[in-house]
């Protein structure tokens, strides 16, 4: 059973360090942290904006899941466009201060029988950078530090089955998807019996054939501390109690 395996949005935290004695910070920003694609929908825009002071060098990598529902889920390089499931163009970027651009991403070949999932790597680079001190001809050396995403890209079969079975105890509620698509619980929390005084719970995205099990912070039953569960499946929500 696994508690979770790939966050919505994931950063990826790309630190060069010297000396610290100044920091300079590029601020990248994307449109969409999630990419759904469907039969009629399998060329997908990304703009990628730049809020920064300083021009941003970007390197795009794509990446297949195996086994996202799994404890040993692989992350497998997409390298060669020639036999890839899925790209991106371009593969690199520059984006100067103030500005935007727009990167595409194709799905040649979408899911078939139960969801494939990607991922977009979006990591910026840079060299090193040197600051003046003031009052001398030396440089100092800074940090640049350099936020990315990891972008979650998901194709689903054209006929979906989510089907979630639901087991509570006193102490702990439980999800597992037998279904062939994936399902965010994207907002869980415990309430007490009139419905408010509610206590949020870790969300999780539900792949096909992976379990997910949490701790309720109130013990009792489902009558004293209903447990209310809001549930997505693309764009269709549903909201359950347990």
């Amino acid at each position: 059973m696994k508690t979770n395996i790939i966050v919505n949005t994931s950063a990826l935290l790309l630190l060069t360090c010297s000396q610290l004695l100044s920091v300079a910070q590029a601020q990248i920003s994307v449109s969409r942290s999630v990419i759904e694609f469907s039969k009629a929908a399998k060329v997908q825009d990304v703009e990628i904006v730049n809020s920064g002071k300083n021009k941003v060098y970007l390197d795009l990598k794509v990446a297949e899941i195996i086994n996202p529902e799994s404890d040993n889920a692989q992350r497998v390089e997409l390298e060669d466009p020639r036999t890839s499931p899925l790209i991106v163009s371009p593969r690199q970027l520059l984006i100067p201060p103030g500005e935007r651009r727009r990167m595409r991403v194709i799905l040649r070949k979408p899911a078939t029988d139960k969801d494939r999932v990607f991922r977009l790597a979006v990591r910026p680079y840079t060299g090193s950078v040197k600051i003046d001190q003031a009052g001398t001809d030396k440089k100092s050396s800074a940090i640049k530090v350099l936020v990315g995403y990891d972008l979650l890209l998901l194709s689903r079969p054209d006929k979906l089955k989510p089907d979630i079975e639901v087991s509570r105890s006193a102490q702990r509620i439980s999800f597992t998807n037998h279904g062939n698509t994936n399902v965010l619980l994207r907002k869980i929390e415990q309430c007490d019996s009139n419905g408010g005084d509610c206590i949020e719970l870790q969300p999780n995205r539900l792949y096909a054939g992976e379990s997910y099990s949490v701790a309720l912070p109130r013990t009792g039953s489902a009558t004293q501390y209903p447990v209310k569960v809001w549930k997505s499946v693309g764009l269709n929500n549903e909201k359950v109690s347990y």
